[in-house]
């Protein structure tokens, strides 16, 4: 453990370092204030020199989705107002990187709600993607992965309901790691939906983020040999074709993983198919969204939040009990299924595409139809992933034909986040020159 003054030191220098590498014209965070992060540093300082320990996480700059309570900033859950206090406070997550003794950069952008995902709205509001300014970047958690690209965070908090932090991560080229439901306590966090939300950390690396995932207290296992390694490629729905390129930069990932002694299957999964399904059906989202607007936050319920989530509000008043009922049965069936589905296919972990979508120019996803085609496309690899509830990360694996970042997702039931952690790492050591 550093001395006291070294300490500072460390802290210091992350501090500056973080606040030098903001690219303000990539709007990466709804709140960024440096002075707040320097105020905030000099309190960890004190802390130290009055003879307390540093935390295993001192002077890691951490940014925050504004969906999560910030002690010291205000939240708005994507929007423009602020929510109201109870929201305000640290979240259960975010409290337990404070203790550790985090740096928070501050709340990274994202849409109303965190109902879509391409990270910006219908009018264009939204972060910039690092590799094509015109370019959207993903999200929902799409401020926290361009905090990470851009070196304002070393890691970046956000939540994951069909896919919004592996898919921000994939289009950034960056790693990005999706919990089961209920692995980190989600408590003060905004709901979208309590069935589906996860959390979800990233980083620039496998390396990164497993070291500090360490330093958290999760468990670290061996990295297994890839010769022991089965993974199932999904080859039926709901992969479908992708763009151009990123087929092509997936097949180059399994290859080097083959030559490095994994064993690649052929896998058709039920599970994944009725997963889809289901999701695509209309799912639970909508509906327990505006069952928790009208509950907690009525004023907000009642008045404009934008299109397409004004539009799925009108949808989901029509969903009768009977059918969210039936919906919530057929994923509950769904969520026991896929605890045994790798099992029966032969192999540790499904593997595909994180998303089948090269990320569109803004300019082209201007209207409700354009947006919400290539919002759903862009989820058409994920959304399965949380409707089964499994774990899920995004690694790097190349360039798509425009040079766009592409993502290599890994997936496994809930409950084998360390398992995944540990082929992640395998697997980015195998392919990264």
């Amino acid at each position: 453990m550093p001395t006291p003054r070294k300490a500072s030191d460390i802290l210091l220098e992350s501090v500056e370092t973080a606040i030098a590498a903001h690219q303000p014209a990539w709007n990466a965070y709804a709140q960024w204030a440096p002075q707040r992060v320097r105020k905030q540093a000099a309190e960890l300082i004190a802390d130290v020199e009055k003879g307390a320990t540093p935390g295993p996480l001192y002077g890691v700059s951490v940014s925050v989705k504004d969906n999560m309570g910030l002690n010291g900033w205000t939240m708005c859950g994507g929007g423009t107002v602020a929510l109201p206090n109870k929201w305000q406070k640290d979240t259960a997550l975010v409290a337990r990187l404070r203790r550790a003794g985090a740096l928070f950069t501050g709340l990274t952008q994202t849409v109303p709600f965190c109902f879509t995902s391409l990270g910006v709205t219908l009018e264009g509001k939204g972060p910039r993607n690092p590799h094509d300014p015109s370019r959207v970047c993903g999200g929902s958690s799409s401020g926290a992965a361009v905090s990470v690209v851009e070196g304002s965070a070393q890691l970046a908090l956000g939540s994951d309901t069909a896919g919004s932090v592996r898919v921000p991560a994939a289009i950034c080229g960056i790693v990005g790691l999706k919990l089961g439901t209920g692995h980190w306590p989600g408590g003060g966090m905004l709901p979208l939906s309590p069935h589906l939300d996860s959390l979800g950390i990233m980083a620039s690396d496998m390396k990164t983020l497993a070291k500090h995932l360490h330093a958290l207290g999760e468990p670290c296992l061996p990295t297994p040999s890839l010769s022991d390694i089965r993974l199932g490629v999904l080859e039926s729905a709901p992969r479908v074709t992708a763009d151009a390129g990123i087929d092509t930069a997936f097949a180059e990932t399994l290859r080097q993983l083959e030559t490095c002694g994994a064993t690649l299957v052929s896998v058709d999964l039920p599970e994944a198919t009725d997963a889809d399904t289901l999701f695509k059906s209309g799912g639970l989202v909508a509906a327990d969204l505006d069952a928790f607007l009208t509950r907690h936050l009525p004023e907000w319920r009642h008045q404009p939040l934008g299109m397409p989530l004004d539009a799925a509000m009108q949808r989901a008043v029509k969903v009768t009990r009977e059918e969210y009922s039936h919906r919530l049965k057929q994923r509950r069936a769904l969520v026991q299924r896929g605890k045994t589905a790798l099992k029966r296919a032969g192999v540790d972990a499904l593997v595909l595409p994180t998303t089948p979508l090269t990320p569109p120019q803004r300019l082209c996803i201007t209207t409700p139809e354009a947006y919400g085609l290539a919002d759903e496309r862009i989820l058409r690899h994920a959304g399965f992933i949380n409707y089964l509830d499994w774990c899920g990360i995004s690694l790097p694996a190349g360039k798509d034909a425009l040079g766009m970042p592409v993502g290599f997702q890994l997936a496994m039931p809930a409950g084998k986040e360390h398992q995944l952690v540990a082929l992640a790492l395998a697997i980015e050591s195998s392919t990264t020159d």
